[in-house]
């Protein structure tokens, strides 16, 4: 099958901006600009320590950067037609209530290719709604990557599924750029957000750590911080987060998403995970980490 239903005419266009920051002088840095639905990225990188800054003014629509490493001696073509073209399938039978959710694993198992398990996915999410900017900085080891936004439309197709995906090779030669030093800490507890940062309005990075639990897995993987209205339901926020819900992630948000991050490699006590963001205007926010079946964790702050 052709995953890929819609295909943007945007040129692949390499934006690499080398520059100073209040963190780390050294970063390496790359605009990804987002569009609907599009990636303007570059094609290829070198390894190490990259801070990504996702460009989303130009859209309409909320969008995410995920990065997946692509199992070794398979295509970037292999794996939107054989992987992802398998999730798009198990979407559409969930959406149309041929598949309960307690049913979802098994069914996935069945329909994707065999070398699926070497699909690494080592960095996700980072929500940031139209009109804004925000960045993660991540370390890329050399391989095939797939460049990702799994947002879904107000129909439910993937909008990866409409073109908003890249390939993208991280070569062996490297950035050269140290792991970023960040003063504010953000801890993700079983039951708790602790915050190490003072709350006011300007460009702010963050350093997230994971706890583990009893089995030494993190209790959380996921942080995102929204702007609130006097009407914003954060347990309705955390729903729609829920990618394996039928409405879940579908435009539009029922929020305003500044920035965040979700990580699937980080060792809980250990590494840490970093994001930046801009607070650029006064009023009530929400630091809110998307729990499954469940209340989302919570921490609500004031911009004067």
């Amino acid at each position: 099958m052709d995953t890929l239903k819609y295909l943007s005419c945007i040129p692949l266009i390499s934006l690499l901006v080398w520059g100073c920051s209040p963190q780390n002088k050294d970063e390496y840095r790359v605009e990804i600009t987002a569009y609907d639905y599009a990636f303007q990225a570059p094609a290829e990188l070198p390894s190490g320590w990259i801070t990504f800054i996702l460009n989303n003014e130009q859209a309409h629509k909320i969008h995410e950067l995920s990065f997946a490493r692509i199992s070794e001696n398979i295509t970037y073509r292999e794996y939107l037609d054989e992987y992802v073209g398998a999730w798009e399938i198990l979407l559409e039978e969930f959406q149309a209530g041929e598949v309960e959710r307690s049913d979802i694993s098994e069914r996935v198992n069945e329909l994707l290719p065999d070398w699926a398990d070497g699909i690494k996915y080592v960095n996700a999410r980072g929500l940031v709604s139209p009109g804004r900017s925000a960045e993660k900085t991540v370390y890329l080891e050399p391989g095939l990557y797939a460049v990702d936004c799994w947002v879904k439309t107000e129909d439910g197709v993937i909008h990866l599924v409409n073109g908003m995906t890249r390939p993208l090779t991280i070569t062996d030669e490297s950035t050269n750029s140290p792991e970023p030093s960040v003063e504010n800490i953000i801890t993700l507890k079983e039951k708790e957000i602790d915050v190490q940062w003072k709350a006011e309005a300007g460009s702010h990075s963050f350093a997230v750590l994971m706890e583990a639990d009893s089995l030494g897995n993190p209790v959380h993987n996921n942080i995102h911080l929204i702007k609130t209205e006097g009407n914003t339901d954060l347990n309705e926020v955390n729903t729609w987060m829920d990618w394996y819900k039928v409405g879940g992630l579908r435009t539009p948000a029922p929020a305003d998403f500044l920035g965040g991050v979700s990580t699937y490699d980080a060792i809980p006590g250990e590494s840490a995970t970093y994001f930046s963001l801009e607070i650029d205007e006064p009023g009530e926010y929400a630091w809110i980490v998307q729990v499954p079946e469940g209340e989302p964790l919570r921490h609500i702050f004031n911009i004067p």
